[in-house]
C-alpha cells in the first residue's frame, strides 16, 4: 500500500473506532488484517441476467473494516452489500463469500462531487417485521441514546413498457427503524409523531432540537440529524 493509501486507511480506522465506541463501549480492540479472521461461507447469487437494476449497493467492492467482536477488528476487507440477499459480501481468493457474523461493517465512499460518505452496516438487533438477529441493517446514526437504522429490501416486478414486450426490474424499498441500545427496536415513519412515539423519554429534547435546528422530520436526513444531536453529550 502506498503512503496515501495507508493514511486513508488510518483515517477510515479512526472513523470506525469513534463510531463504534458508543455502541460497543470502551474496549481495547485489536486491529488485524486477513480475510481468514472472518466467518464466511459461499453465497449463491440470484440469476438476474435479464432483469433491470442491480442487487448491490455499490458496483464494486469497497475496502472496509469489519468489527468482529468488541476485541477484534479486521482491516482491508473487500466488502459489498447485497441488497437482494440482505448480505454483506466479502471477496476471498477471487470468490464471492457471505459474511456470516459481525458487529459492524464500515467503509468510506467518495461521491462524484468529492464528498466522502461513511457507510455502516450492523446486525444483532431484536426481531421485528420478520427480521431476525442475523438481518443486516444500514446504520444511519449511532450513539448511546438511539440508533437510526434503514432496512433495504428488493424484489423483481414487472415494469410498464410502451410496447408489447414485457420487462422485469429490481425494485428497492426501504424502512426506517429506531433502536434504543439495550432496549427495543421500533419501525418509524418520516414524521415527528412517529419519532416521538419511538423515543418517548426524549420527547422534550426532541422538541428542543427540532426548534433549534429547524427540522421537520419529513425526510431521512432530518431524522438522522436529530438522532446525531440527541446522542451528543
Amino acid at each position: 500500500m502506498n503512503k496515501n493509501g495507508y493514511v486513508a486507511q488510518l483515517f477510515l480506522s479512526g472513523l470506525f473506532i469513534s463510531s463504534t465506541v458508543f455502541v460497543f463501549g470502551q474496549t481495547t480492540t485489536d486491529t488485524v488484517s486477513g480475510i481468514d479472521e472472518l466467518s464466511v461461507k459461499p453465497i449463491r447469487l440470484p440469476s438476474l441476467q435479464e432483469v433491470g437494476g442491480s442487487p448491490f449497493m455499490t458496483a464494486d467492492y469497497q475496502t472496509g473494516i469489519v468489527k468482529v467482536t468488541d476485541e477484534k477488528m479486521v482491516a482491508n476487507v473487500p466488502v459489498k452489500f447485497n441488497i437482494y440477499s440482505n448480505a454483506i459480501m466479502v471477496q476471498k481468493e477471487g470468490q464471492d463469500m457471505r459474511l456470516e457474523s459481525f458487529k459492524l461493517v464500515s467503509y468510506d465512499e467518495t461521491a462524484n462531487n468529492g464528498i466522502v460518505k461513511h457507510v455502516m452496516f450492523s446486525q444483532g438487533y431484536p426481531e421485528i417485521d420478520n427480521h431476525t438477529d442475523k438481518s443486516v441493517y444500514q446504520v444511519l446514526s449511532i450513539g448511546p441514546k438511539a440508533q437510526l437504522l434503514k432496512f433495504l429490501s428488493q424484489k423483481v416486478e414487472d415494469a410498464p413498457t410502451l410496447g408489447d414486450y414485457s420487462r422485469r426490474e429490481i425494485v428497492t424499498t426501504q424502512q426506517l427503524y429506531i433502536y434504543t441500545p439495550g432496549g427495543a427496536i421500533k419501525r418509524i415513519k418520516a414524521s415527528k409523531q412517529s419519532v416521538v412515539e419511538a423515543l418517548p423519554s426524549l420527547s422534550a429534547q426532541i422538541n428542543e432540537v427540532i426548534t433549534a435546528k429547524n427540522l421537520n422530520l419529513k425526510n431521512e436526513s432530518d431524522i438522522a440529524e436529530l438522532v446525531e444531536v440527541l446522542n451528543t453529550p
